[in-house]
C-alpha cells in the first residue's frame, strides 16, 4: 500500500507543477522580467503580489517536497508499519492544516495517500497471529 501512496504523491506533485508552470510560462516576461530571481523581489506589497503568487504556486510550493516524499516512500524496499503510520499521520496533519487554510484547493487529494500510508501501518490479523505463535 505504501508504494501506491508514494505513486499518488508523485503523481499529484507532477500534475501540480505541470499545471502551475504551464500557466506561468506564457507570462514569464511580465512576471519575472529579471529572470527567476525577479519573482522574489521585496517588498511584499501590491505591485509585486502577482510575482510572489507565481513563485509560491509553482517552484516554491509544497509540490517539490511532496515529490521527494513520494520518491522516498516508493523507493524504501521495506517500510516498517510504524514508519508508514507515522508518515501517514504527518501527511494527514499537514493536509488538515492546508485544507483549513485553503478549503477550495487540491490539498484534498493528499487525503488518499495519507489514508493508504496509515492503513499500511495497521497490523493485519495474519501478522498478529504469526507474532503470537512465533
Amino acid at each position: 500500500m505504501h508504494v501506491w501512496a508514494g505513486r499518488l504523491l508523485i503523481g499529484i506533485a507532477v500534475v501540480h507543477l505541470t499545471l502551475a508552470l504551464a500557466g506561468l510560462i506564457p507570462h514569464r516576461a511580465d512576471l519575472a522580467p529579471n529572470g527567476l530571481l525577479g519573482l522574489l523581489d521585496a517588498p511584499w506589497h501590491t505591485p509585486h503580489l502577482d510575482r510572489q503568487a507565481a513563485f509560491w504556486s509553482s517552484i516554491g510550493s509544497f509540490a517539490g517536497a511532496q515529490l521527494l516524499w513520494g520518491l522516498w516512500v516508493t523507493s524504501a524496499p521495506q517500510v516498517s508499519p510504524r514508519t508508514s503510520r507515522g508518515a501517514g499521520l504527518a501527511l494527514l496533519t499537514l493536509t488538515a492544516c492546508q485544507v483549513a487554510l485553503a478549503p477550495i484547493s487540491g490539498f484534498w487529494l493528499n487525503l488518499l495517500p495519507a489514508a493508504l500510508l496509515i492503513a499500511a501501518g495497521v497490523p493485519h490479523r495474519a501478522d498478529q497471529q504469526r507474532e503470537a505463535t512465533g
